[in-house]
């Protein structure tokens, strides 16, 4: 072998051995750090196929050394020897979740556990968008009760106590990741940690150094405000990495800045991989956080599977993959979840809602109704509204049953050109404080578009084509229990979505009060107290209170715009 190829395989094997010594330092003190363990195996590779030289020089036989050390440096320390979480129990939130990808996709662990555990349909309640159900998923009371009508809202505009404020009053510590309408965040009496969701308009979390998590995820906002902009990249993956960031997270999310520079892809490419390394890294951070902090009832919330069905899901059906990936994210996370649970652990999975095929008339159905407009109007004319699109559907969410009705008597002053009503109006039997519209003409072409007016306005200003957006939600979501207590293939049939509050409770062994209607599922339900909402006035939360949402992710998961393009979702 001639001098350069001998100088280029120690070259390599110095750099295999530094890096592996590097990484398995790291994972000293961030035990999940290493989760690559094929690398240890090639390493090992490097190590046999470089015998043959041993003999030939002391710097062949140390370039041999070197890789073996390598190769067991890596592999020691790729070997996950944490044990079981000490959480009792474990809800992950997989939002717009359907059976019927569930079943018919290549999805082992949720169909494992469907078999060893509890399956049913939540059914969920109109209107039918995401911060409203969460909200009655973790408080178990009505909108008219919590009040959450809109996105534009926070943690203390809910009037009621939830799951986490009740676990914390029976002094449990509580790890709270990413629930809808959770901003500002505050501190757990008890310990644990609060990640707020994707609707958080700034980088606020408990304790503060997970905040990198949101940095992440809000990077545009922050870098206009100059927040963090000039960070270093190694400052900011050792932020990440001490927050509980994978090796494989960080490569992924490395590997996929090059790729975009190299050769921009396409916009699904784009938008599905933002969500996966958004995904892993929420995984990562949350697991890491049940062994720092120990909280012995967390919940993981999941996005991925409800913004890019959104997007995707005439793709869906013609077999594309962007809504596939997300659903095996969600099942590699399930299945990571239960196999860290101890032997009285518990698993609970719920979504707020299932997916379907975009409907309604019009040029093949893909036209949508705008909001930024409708929504100015009315709060200049009537008064304070959140106006929200699910599908060709518009919810106008109000502060009370006689703002709703003023806005009711309002709608007909928007007439087209013809003089005709242009929206429809509905109630929602279970929310005296919100009215659903439609078109009444879902008839939209190109010409009425450059022709017709709304109130007085161009139409372009209240509705669009576009083939931006193909699902939509549907009234069918999952619920599915898993672990100590549950009884192997049982059927739960349809649950309400105000039993998932009770039922969550009763699984954490906490109770239920007398002001929830719902009841519990799979577990027995302690017995109830009068009342939980007392505990509310008495919170104290952190942050910035009475700042806005996050605006970007409104538009990019298309339930707010004013007809531009869909924006980016961000890692």
């Amino acid at each position: 072998m001639t001098r350069l190829p001998r100088a280029l395989l120690r070259g390599a094997s110095l750099l295999a051995l530094g890096g592996s010594l590097t990484v398995a330092m790291i994972d000293a003190t961030h035990p999940m750090f290493n989760d690559v363990p094929v690398v240890g195996g090639v390493l090992g590779v490097c190590a046999v196929l470089h015998l043959p030289f041993v003999s030939g020089s002391k710097a062949a036989r140390l370039s041999a050394l070197a890789w073996l050390i390598a190769a067991l440096a890596w592999t020691a320390s790729a070997t996950d020897r944490l044990g079981p979480v000490p959480a009792r129990l474990i809800v992950f939130g997989v939002d717009g979740a359907t059976w019927r990808v569930i079943d018919e996709e290549p999805l082992p662990n949720l169909q494992s556990a469907v078999a060893g555990g509890a399956r049913g349909d939540l059914i969920s309640m109109e209107p039918m968008f995401s911060p409203l159900l969460w909200t009655t998923i973790a408080s178990g009371r009505s909108v008219n009760e919590h009040g959450v009508r809109g996105f534009h809202v926070q943690s203390d505009d809910c009037k009621v106590a939830r799951w986490w404020d009740i676990a914390e009053a029976e002094g449990q510590p509580v790890g709270l990741y990413k629930w809808l309408v959770d901003y500002p965040p505050r501190a757990f009496a008890h310990g644990g940690f609060w990640v707020p969701s994707w609707l958080a308009p700034a980088a606020d979390t408990w304790p503060a150094r997970l905040s990198v998590v949101k940095e992440v995820e809000l990077a545009n906002r922050l870098r206009r405000k100059a927040v963090g902009e000039r960070e270093a990249s190694f400052g900011l993956a050792r932020r990440l990495v001490d927050a509980g960031a994978r090796l494989s997270t960080l490569t992924r999310a490395a590997v996929w800045r090059v790729r975009e520079r190299i050769r921009p892809p396409d916009d699904a490419t784009r938008n599905t991989e933002m969500q996966l390394i958004r995904g892993a890294l929420d995984r990562d951070v949350f697991i890491a956080q049940l062994y720092v902090e120990k909280p012995t009832v967390a919940s993981l919330n999941y996005y991925a599977t409800d913004g890019l069905a959104h997007l995707y899901w005439d793709r869906y059906a013609a077999g594309g993959t962007e809504v596939r990936a997300a659903y095996r994210q969600a099942d590699e996370i399930f299945g990571e979840l239960a196999a860290r649970l101890g032997p009285e652990g518990r698993l609970l999975v719920v979504s707020d809602h299932g997916f379907q095929a975009m409907t309604g008339a019009g040029t093949a159905g893909q036209f949508l109704p705008l909001t930024d407009r409708l929504a100015a109007r009315i709060r200049a004319e009537v008064g304070s509204a959140d106006v929200t699109r699910i599908g060709h559907k518009l919810v106008v969410g109000t502060p009370s049953k006689a703002d709703a009705e003023r806005v009711r008597a309002w709608i007909p002053a928007l007439t087209d050109r013809a003089g005709n009503p242009f929206f429809k109006i509905g109630d929602y039997p279970d929310d005296e404080g919100s009215l659903a519209l439609t078109l009444v003409d879902e008839q939209i072409s190109a010409d009425r578009l450059a022709t017709d007016t709304v109130g007085g306005e161009p139409i372009a200003q209240y509705v669009t084509l576009t083939a931006s957006y193909s699902g939509m939600h549907e009234e069918h979501g999952v619920i599915l229990a898993w672990g100590a207590g549950v009884e192997p293939g049982s059927r739960l049939g349809d649950v309400p979505l105000l039993d998932a509050a009770p039922t969550i409770l009763a699984g954490a062994g906490l109770p239920a009060s007398d002001q929830m209607p719902g009841r519990a599922h799979v577990w027995p339900e302690r017995p109830r107290v009068a009342e939980w909402d007392s505990l509310v006035p008495r919170l104290q939360f952190l942050g910035e209170q009475g700042t806005d949402v996050n605006e970007e992710m409104l538009k990019a998961l298309g339930y707010t715009d004013d007809g531009s393009k869909p924006a980016e979702p961000r890692p």
